[in-house]
């Protein structure tokens, strides 16, 4: 391709083949898409229909069957194993059926299975390398075609019925018509945020992290039929709002993603515990990863919890509590296990349980205290909904962190079975990336966003502030990423989820200066505005991006909104008013407005009101921001 020519607006992309001077254009709904091809007239047009394609993880073609069934419709299907995701214990198996049509005849059909070509309009084969099919046609005649795709996991009618549902009916064979349909419905979204700036890179800025911490996947059909990780169908009960919803990992979205879904996007908060839910009520376990709705053990611990409790504690009820509660209850107190192919759970549960750490000689340290986060979220869901027995035994759990914690030091210290913290140890170096999942002692020191105050108070108040502080000042020259991606090498590594909440913590230290000096550091530093340095690190399905958008409006929840009575705590927002259009959702208010004359330009808070009455703390209550107000 010509980079050159490549254009990617909202909705739309498009790019000249350079190798055969096709122009090629792209858009796209949820379950189906549209393609053109402006061909050049003096050869045969091609369109390749690859069923092996580069992926991060490579998978094999167990079993494929493509075929031509009219003049112009492809239909066809590829069961597709990937044998090993993120572990050895784990893998993705499934079929990806689809529906293919042109808005020319097709003039000629092949296809090619390994190394072999072939002419036919009927490709079958299974144990493949590589295979796929090709369709030719007159360019004289049709010098310009569309096509248009539907594609399901779980048949070749479903496919054609989400081509038929979303594209066919509503938009024909109009490309422009789908694109005006995602500016529609992105611009729903975008525009719940109003920004005022006279600086258009910084509308850019926002808006294009808003859009990035919203692009989800989607698996189920328009009739609300979805494959389970054990390859039986299961139908939503209400396919027109429910879905099943896949993912990397819910590791640490509480920092970032969660924020965002819960104040601007609250639907979407809803739609993925019940997805969740579907999840558990199909094959009996909640997933930390459900990538392909798969049970893959990408990253640790069992975050989407967080998840749900927040959306719960965020006034998001149109689920039942209940039912997530004893899910949740369950992921936290079963073992491990293989399942459908993959592995759910947590894997260093058994000595959780026994040691109340995870010893260094038995399992992965950090998990400690992630598991220990996990545990106070059960806690805050039980309190929200009165099951006082779960409540006692999740908030002693949810204390299990400070076990973590060596008290002649202040650092997460690797601790063996016998109760004995290692030595030597480095805060850097010792246990890094293993022992401190993509982190280091240093790091990981800082996790305990369940309760802050308790965790300075261990550490020693001007301790903490002097320790915090310096580690930004190493950093900041760095942007505040670690070169080559090595996270745990320094101490702020804003490219990871690891250090996403180091800035709000002064806030809890009593230096809420340094709070909106290190925030405002990392929206100058790291956060870019073109192609060459807009993000750097681990973009991580959004979440970077959505980082981005709760500190530019100044607003962020150290736990993630878990907490029973949760709360937004403060920084500098980077716009002098900001509108965010509550518009009644979940019985929220109408609007809720940002002031903040010459936040452009300055990044320490003066002073601040709350619907006119002066707010003398760095937090308010989020119920005073549902309800809205000013």
């Amino acid at each position: 391709i010509d980079k050159q020519t490549e254009k990617a607006p909202l909705g739309y992309y498009s790019v000249r083949l350079t190798d055969t001077d096709i122009l090629l254009e792209a858009s796209a709904t949820t379950r189906a898409s549209i393609q053109r091809y402006t061909f050049p007239t003096d050869r045969a047009g091609r369109v390749m229909i690859d069923l092996h394609v580069e992926a991060e993880y490579d998978y094999q073609l167990k079993d494929v069957e493509v075929i031509q069934v009219g003049t112009n419709r492809i239909e066809g299907r590829s069961h597709q194993l990937t044998p090993r995701v993120w572990s050895d214990d784990a893998h993705q198996d499934y079929t990806l059926c689809f529906v293919m049509e042109f808005s020319a005849p097709i003039l000629r059909t092949g296809y090619w299975k390994n190394d072999s070509i072939f002419e036919g309009t009927s490709l079958r084969g299974s144990d493949l390398t590589d295979a796929g099919m090709y369709v030719e046609f007159d360019t004289r005649q049709h010098p310009v075609v569309t096509l248009r795709t539907g594609i399901s996991f779980v048949s070749i009618q479903n496919a054609a019925l989400n081509l038929q549902t979303e594209i066919s009916q509503p938009f024909g064979w109009s490309l422009e018509a789908v694109v005006e349909h995602q500016r529609e419905v992105w611009n729903d979204i975008l525009s719940r945020v109003e920004i005022t700036t006279p600086d258009t890179k910084e509308k850019v800025r926002f808006y294009t992290n808003l859009y990035r911490s919203m692009c989800r996947n989607c698996f189920n059909d328009v009739n609300g039929e979805w494959m389970a990780p054990d390859e039986t169908i299961h139908r939503l009960s209400n396919p027109s709002d429910d879905y099943a919803l896949g993912c990397d990992a819910f590791w640490n979205t509480f920092w970032n993603l969660n924020q965002v879904w819960n104040l601007i996007t609250p639907e979407w908060s809803s739609r993925w515990v019940r997805s969740q839910l579907s999840l558990y009520d199909a094959c009996g376990w909640l997933a930390k990863g459900p990538a392909g709705m798969e049970y893959i053990p990408v990253m640790v611990a069992e975050h989407e919890i967080p998840q749900m409790v927040s959306a719960w504690q965020m006034g998001i009820r149109d689920f039942n509590p209940h039912h997530a509660l004893e899910a949740m209850v369950h992921q936290q107190t079963t073992p491990a296990t293989h399942i459908a192919g993959g592995f759910a759970g947590n894997r260093d549960l058994i000595p959780y349980l026994r040691y109340h750490y995870v010893p260094s000689d038995i399992g992965r340290f950090s998990n400690s205290l992630e598991y220990s986060f996990d545990d106070w979220a059960v806690a805050q869901m039980a309190r929200s909904i009165g099951n006082d027995s779960i409540y006692r035994i999740f908030s002693e759990r949810g204390e299990w962190w400070t076990n973590a914690i060596n008290p002649d030091n202040g650092y997460a210290h690797m601790r063996d079975s016998q109760g004995n913290f290692v030595e030597p140890f480095d805060p850097i170096t010792t246990g890094a990336n293993h022992h401190y999942v993509e982190g280091n002692a240093w790091q990981l020191s800082y996790f305990a966003p369940q309760d802050p105050r308790r965790l300075i108070a261990l550490q020693g108040r001007e301790a903490f502030v002097r320790r915090l502080d310096k580690g930004f000042r190493q950093s900041e020259p760095l942007r505040y990423n670690a070169p080559n991606d090595y996270y745990w090498n320094y101490p702020v590594c804003h490219g990871n989820q690891q250090s996403m909440h180091f800035a709000f913590l002064f806030n809890w230290a009593g230096e809420s200066a340094l709070t909106q000096r290190w925030t405002r550091s990392i929206i100058d530093r790291y956060y870019g505005y073109g192609q060459a340095n807009a993000y750097l690190g681990d973009e991580d399905q959004g979440q970077m991006s959505a980082w981005f958008v709760m500190a530019a409006m100044g607003l962020f929840q150290t736990d993630g909104g878990c907490n029973a009575t949760p709360v937004y705590e403060l920084t500098t927002p980077l716009y002098e008013r900001i509108v965010i259009h509550l518009d009644g959702r979940y019985g929220r208010g109408k609007t809720f407005t940002i002031n903040a004359p010459g936040a452009s330009k300055n990044r320490y808070i003066r002073s601040a009101t709350l619907n006119g009455k002066p707010l003398n703390d760095f937090y308010f209550p989020a119920s005073e921001l549902l309800r809205g107000g000013t």
